[in-house]
């Protein structure tokens, strides 16, 4: 009996001295109850058919999984990688498995594993635009990369180039965009949708969303009629004027009401009464959005004549004109009303019509 003891003591202070990673040994004497013995310590498992979880248990030791590394610098990520191969006297064994007098238990870490690897291209987008977009830009397009990456520590196995860069331009082409803040409003907004319908006319439709969430069918209407939405903050604050923290409210919320409504977030933001700030502007990119203002003005706001409305925009349009006009904030029947001699004098004129996120691309 004193040369077994003397084995497990010198088999336990091994697997002690090289740590978790070594292989814990085990050896069990049992008559009614099994004793195990570990470093000189002398346990006792009362339970009439002990298993090999009840040893590991009683001696305070933890069958480990091996680790998960990193593929190119090979660092330990997490555990859960391959199991622990436990034997019971050289051969498979589980948990669950009964140990008996004499028994030899052996539980190693489980093997380490490395991490798998995704591809993912990368890249930003539309590089050359500027901070603030007032007119139509042709849009270019980043330089890209096709990678390949561990899927947990984000390191770069690999990258091979698929795109060169193509900068930005401003729109030179007699293209021009139609823009309607303030709404949807229950009585202009299908109104003005049927008329651009029937012209065949794209349009941006730059919302508040305390009206889109009172008016979430006509939001869904705009995006499957082929409209682009915008983000016109929740209720039309002077933005300069507010904390950051209300500033961000106030974008965010809109685009989270937009992205509840119609399942992606708007990629353009316009400022009521167009009033930014350096921290407006970053508050906007931070949500992933362009910065659109105008720089042809129909005051259809000021309730002119539906002639006047008309005029104002064909007195100041040009290639790449942004127009802004209003479907909602109040009365809008004259701007309904100038809605189809406008679209008639542009065409008269040479002008199509497109938004800021569906004119054609910039080339090399």
């Amino acid at each position: 009996m004193g040369s077994v003891r003397s084995r497990v003591r010198l088999l336990a202070a091994l697997a002690v001295a090289l740590g978790l990673a070594a292989t814990v040994v085990l050896v069990v004497k049992a008559e009614r109850a099994v004793a195990v013995e570990v470093d000189g310590r002398s346990i006792t498992l009362a339970q009439p058919s002990p298993t090999v979880r009840d040893a590991l248990a009683a001696a305070h030791i933890l069958a480990t999984t091996g680790m998960v590394r990193a593929v190119v610098s090979g660092r330990a990520i997490t555990t859960g990688a391959g199991a622990a191969p436990i034997t019971v006297n050289g051969e498979p064994a589980s948990l669950a498995t009964r140990v008996r007098r004499d028994d030899r238990v052996e539980a190693p870490p489980g093997p380490d594993t490395v991490e798998p690897v995704d591809e993912r291209e990368v890249g930003g987008t539309f590089p050359g635009l500027p901070a603030v977009e007032t007119g139509l830009w042709r849009l270019g397009r980043a330089g890209a990369t096709r990678q390949v990456v561990g899927r947990f520590s984000g390191e770069v196995v690999s990258s091979t180039p698929i795109a060169g860069e193509v900068a930005s331009r401003p729109e030179t082409d007699k293209v021009v965009a139609l823009t309607f803040d303030d709404g949807p409003d229950r009585t202009w907004t299908p109104a003005i949708l049927a008329i651009l319908k029937e012209q065949g006319v794209p349009a941006t439709f730059c919302v508040t969303g305390s009206a889109s969430r009172a008016n979430g069918d006509l939001v869904r209407a705009e995006r499957d009629l082929g409209h682009t939405l915008c983000d016109h903050t929740v209720d039309h604050p002077h933005l300069p004027r507010l904390s950051h923290d209300r500033v961000v409210a106030q974008i965010q919320g809109t685009a989270d009401i937009l992205t509840a409504l119609v399942g992606a977030p708007p990629s353009l933001f316009r400022p009521p009464y167009g009033e930014l700030s350096p921290a407006v502007i970053a508050v906007a990119q931070a949500s992933g959005m362009r910065v659109l203002t105008w720089n042809v003005d129909s005051q259809d706001y000021r309730r002119p004549p539906v002639d006047r409305i008309v005029a104002n925009v064909m007195e100041a349009v040009q290639p790449g004109s942004v127009v802004l006009m209003h479907d909602g904030g109040g009365d809008r029947s004259r701007t309904a009303a100038a809605l189809r001699p406008l679209i008639a004098a542009l065409r008269a004129q040479g002008y199509t019509f497109a938004t800021p996120t569906s004119t054609a691309p910039a080339t090399p």
